[in-house]
Order: C-alpha cells, then sequence, then structure tokens
C-alpha cells in the first residue's frame, strides 16, 4: 500500500540508488570517461540483442500456446465421451476457459505484430484456422455443385419416368437441393469446430412451435403432398371440384387456384380441395362429347340417329374409333322421347368441336323439320263449379311458373 512503512522504506532507498546513479555519471564526465561511439553502438546492440530476446520469448509463448490448444482439443474429446455417459464435466469445461484465455499487450506494437505472425505459422493456430476456412469453402462450394448435379439427375429420371406431375417432380428437386445444402452447410460448420448439438436443438425446439402454431396451414400441407402423390389432376386440366367447373390455374403445397371460364381467379384451401368429389374432364388424350335432345314421339328416331351419325362423322376433328353413336331412352313415358347424341374428339379442341356441332345440330333439326318436344301439361275442367276452382287454381299456378 502507498501509505504503508515498507512502501516508504523502498520509495526511499530508489531514491538514493538514484542520486548515487546521477552522481556516477556526474563523475565519468568530469573524468573525460565519457562513453565514446563505440560505447554508444555496444550499448545499441546490447539494446537490439534485448529486443531480439523479446521476440524470442514472444515466440515460444505462441507455440506453447499451440501445444495447448493441441491438448486442450484432445481434452474436449474426452470431456464429450464422458458427458455422453452421463459424467459432471462442468468443472473441466471452467478449467479449460480459463487456462484457454489469451492476454495481449496492444501497446506493444512490435510485440504484438511478432505474436501474430507466429500465430499464423503455428500448426494449431493460423495454420489450422486457415485449412479450416479453407474446409469450410470447399465443402460449401461443393454442396452447391452437387445439389445442381443430384437435382438435374432426379428431374430427368422422374420425367422418363412419368406418371408424376410437373409441381410434385418440381418439389422434389428442390426438397432434394435444399437438403444437400443444409447438410453440406452443417459439415462445414462442423470444420469450424461449431457444436452442432445445440444448433440442432434450436431448429427441433423452433419446429415444434411453429407446427402448433401453423396446425391448420399443416393440414393444408398434408392435403397438398396427397394432391402431389395422387396426381388427380395437373395445371391446365378442367376439372370440377369443391362446387366449381373451371381450369387449374397453379397447385402449392398450401392452395390450389382455380381459373374459371370467366376469367376469374378462385382460390382454395388443400383441405378442401381433397375432401371433396374430383372430377378431372381432360385427363385423358380424348374426350366424349355429350348432346342430349328430347324429341316428340311422332319423330322418326332411326332419321334423328342418321342424321347424327352423318352430321359427326362428316367433322374432320371427330374420331372414328370409337364412332358417333346414339342411344335413346324414356324413364317416364310422357310427351317425349329423350336420344343421347354422343361423338369423340381430341381433348385439346373439345370445346371448337362441341360448338361446331351443336350448330350443325341445329340446322338439319330444322332442315328435316324435326320439332324437339316442349314441357305440356294436359288440363281439363268440367261443369261443376269445384271443378273449375281446380282449374283456376292449375291456371295460376302455370303462369306463376
Amino acid at each position: 500500500m502507498p501509505d504503508s512503512p515498507e512502501y516508504k522504506q523502498l520509495e526511499t532507498a530508489l531514491a538514493q540508488q538514484r542520486a548515487k546513479v546521477i552522481q556516477a555519471a556526474e563523475t565519468v564526465s568530469q573524468a573525460g570517461l565519457a562513453p565514446s561511439a563505440k560505447k554508444e553502438e555496444f550499448l545499441q546492440d546490447d539494446k537490439d540483442s534485448e529486443t531480439e530476446l523479446k521476440n524470442q520469448l514472444v515466440v515460444n509463448v505462441t507455440e506453447l500456446q499451440g501445444e495447448q490448444t493441441a491438448i486442450i482439443d484432445r481434452l474436449n474429446v474426452v470431456l464429450d465421451a464422458l458427458e455422453n455417459k452421463g459424467g459432471d464435466t462442468a468443472s473441466y469445461r471452467k478449467y479449460i476457459d480459463v487456462v484457454s484465455g489469451i492476454d495481449l499487450n496492444v501497446t506493444d506494437t512490435e510485440g504484438l505484430g511478432v505474436r501474430l505472425v507466429s500465430w499464423l505459422k503455428s500448426e494449431e493456430g493460423g495454420v489450422r484456422w486457415g485449412v479450416n476456412l479453407a474446409k469450410f469453402v470447399g465443402i460449401l462450394v461443393a454442396s452447391i455443385i452437387v445439389s445442381q448435379i443430384l437435382g438435374s439427375i432426379i428431374n430427368k429420371v422422374l420425367t422418363r419416368v412419368g406418371g408424376t406431375s410437373n409441381l410434385f417432380r418440381d418439389f422434389i428437386v428442390v426438397i432434394i437441393k435444399r437438403g444437400v445444402l443444409v447438410v453440406g452447410g452443417l459439415l462445414a460448420l462442423a470444420t469450424l469446430g461449431i457444436n452442432l448439438g445445440p444448433v440442432l436443438a434450436l431448429v427441433g425446439g423452433a419446429s415444434f412451435v411453429l407446427a402448433f402454431a401453423l396446425q391448420s396451414n399443416l393440414g393444408n400441407f398434408a392435403s397438398g403432398l396427397m394432391l402431389l402423390v395422387n396426381k388427380p389432376f395437373d395445371v391446365g386440366d378442367e376439372v370440377k371440384v369443391a362446387g366449381y367447373w373451371a381450369y387449374v390455374d397453379s397447385i402449392s403445397l398450401a392452395s390450389t387456384k382455380l381459373k374459371q371460364f370467366s376469367g376469374s381467379i378462385v382460390t382454395l384451401p388443400n383441405n378442401t380441395v381433397w375432401g371433396s368429389d374430383i372430377i378431372n374432364l381432360t385427363h385423358s388424350d380424348t374426350r366424349s362429347l355429350s348432346l342430349p335432345i328430347n324429341v316428340k314421339f311422332e319423330e322418326d328416331l332411326d332419321q334423328v340417329i342418321s342424321m347424327w351419325i352423318e352430321l359427326a362423322s362428316s367433322h374432320p376433328k371427330v374420331l372414328d374409333k370409337p364412332a358417333p353413336s346414339a342411344f335413346c331412352y324414356n324413364s317416364h313415358y310422357d310427351y317425349y322421347i329423350s336420344v343421347g347424341l354422343k361423338a369423340w374428339t381430341a381433348t385439346d379442341g373439345y370445346w371448337g368441336v362441341y360448338s361446331d356441332l351443336l350448330k350443325g345440330l341445329q340446322k338439319k333439326l330444322l332442315e328435316l323439320g324435326i320439332e324437339l318436344a316442349v314441357p305440356q301439361q294436359d288440363i281439363r275442367v268440367h261443369g261443376s263449379q269445384s271443378d273449375e276452382i281446380v282449374a283456376k287454381q292449375a291456371l295460376m299456378n302455370l303462369e306463376e311458373h
């Protein structure tokens, strides 16, 4: 302490020794024994030797710290094994943290530079980190290259196999590419000495929280996967689903977008799509075209059928196999007979052929004088007052409808 007797004694002794040195220097100067150029050179050499010695000591300390790092690495391996078996390693970890600290005097620029150069040359220092950084960059670059190559191979394989939707194929390719990048990133971090256990635990905990918070979205995600795997429709298909008749505009893991004939877009959650009846009208390359008509009992059905077959067969886009056909039926034995007119055409040109045949059918019916049946209702009125009331009521009902 500054006020203690020991401190004062040391201060007095230091002042006395300083006075003696000053007196000796004056005596030498007066006697003509002042330091010559050679003596100054000697002192300068002595100073250089001292600096060299200090630098060598810094180099030796740096090498010892490198050896210490190697020993700590081996000790960490042992502690990891002990911790996996249930051992308590807290005190050892704390000891490692204490002894592995490095004190740097930033005011000593020369010593700091020597220490930095020595650390860069040390096998357990700069060389080790340089190799680790090279491994880190190399693994990342290799992961990117491998992910692209593997994604391209999977895409070609799924394309050749067939039977898979474009969206499912793209989904599998993206999952594989990102999976390779994630694995490569984890391996790259491991080369830097980063413990992946806490990182994976953090990711697992975050995944659990997100899964609990986004249950409905996960349901849509699962339904989206079912749509991708089972492929009830693809983009561009004409479908009837959830009460809508439209074209499939796009499909994602969460929702499906339908484009109606008016051009409006309908977005449906995949839960709704997968849980409803799905009718794909363009699943195959050919599509059946049907035009049901009702003709009177008095009409010649053979004439109607032959007219239809001739009309449909004359169209260049109507298929010969299956050939155009017609089917007559009547379930109520009423005032008309139903005739189902049927033909087959390519799916791509379906609506154009449908429009052409509908216009041609109208012209043929007018040319041949074939009349279509219209709804009829017979009303008989008797002379009694009650019958008149009933008849008036029936007429009123007809006017309302």
